[in-house]
């Protein structure tokens, strides 16, 4: 049994453990997740532990393991990385390895939860990220959540034969609205 760090209505986020090492070398070897997160390099059992062990140590990275609330069973990993407590600001990661839990909120919420960690526990003030423009999905979903397209990166990285235009992807404290407001706080938000 994980112990819960962060607990959504579908989705429960644990501290990256030394035995997430199967998970991630299955999820970063995986052919289709591989591609989608542009990974070239083949990883090693060893490799994973000792990346692993960096991020645990690292006051830089905060990752967690995503989880099925219903199944318990391990989805993905999300999580802050570069953080930087003087500027107040950090970059967001997320992947999901297993097919038969996309296109069901699940990263959706396990992005809400990180946010809302970063700005209203870590006070946080700005979260960044990076997309390949041709993942509408992905972007639609940042959208949703309040994150703003503040620029193009141009050929930034070579992929699949072509090289991808990435979009940086910005989201303020100021305008991120909490998912676990209560209704009233939401409703007063929306009338201001």
């Amino acid at each position: 049994m994980r112990n819960p760090f962060l607990i959504g209505e579908k989705v429960l986020l644990t501290p990256l453990e030394e035995d997430d090492v199967d998970f991630i070398c299955r999820m970063e070897n995986d052919p289709e997740v591989r591609y989608a997160l542009f990974l070239y390099k083949p990883l090693t059992r060893q490799m994973v532990e000792k990346k692993i062990q960096q991020m645990i140590d690292s006051n830089e990275t905060f990752m967690f393991m995503i989880l099925d609330k219903e199944s318990q069973q391990i989805i993905g990993q999300t999580g802050l990385v570069r953080i930087d407590f003087i500027s107040r600001a950090a970059v967001f990661y997320i992947a999901i390895l297993d097919k038969l839990f996309r296109s069901k909120g699940l990263g959706t919420e396990a992005t809400q939860l990180v946010i809302d960690y970063a700005f209203n526990t870590l006070n946080l003030n700005r979260i960044q990220l990076h997309v390949n423009s041709e993942n509408a999905p992905a972007v639609h979903i940042y959208k949703k959540i309040g994150f703003q397209i503040e620029g193009t990166l141009r050929q930034a990285m070579y992929h699949g034969g072509n090289y991808c235009d990435f979009f940086v992807m910005g989201l303020l404290k100021e305008d991120f609205k909490s998912p676990h407001l209560s209704q009233t706080e939401k409703i007063n938000i929306t009338t201001c």
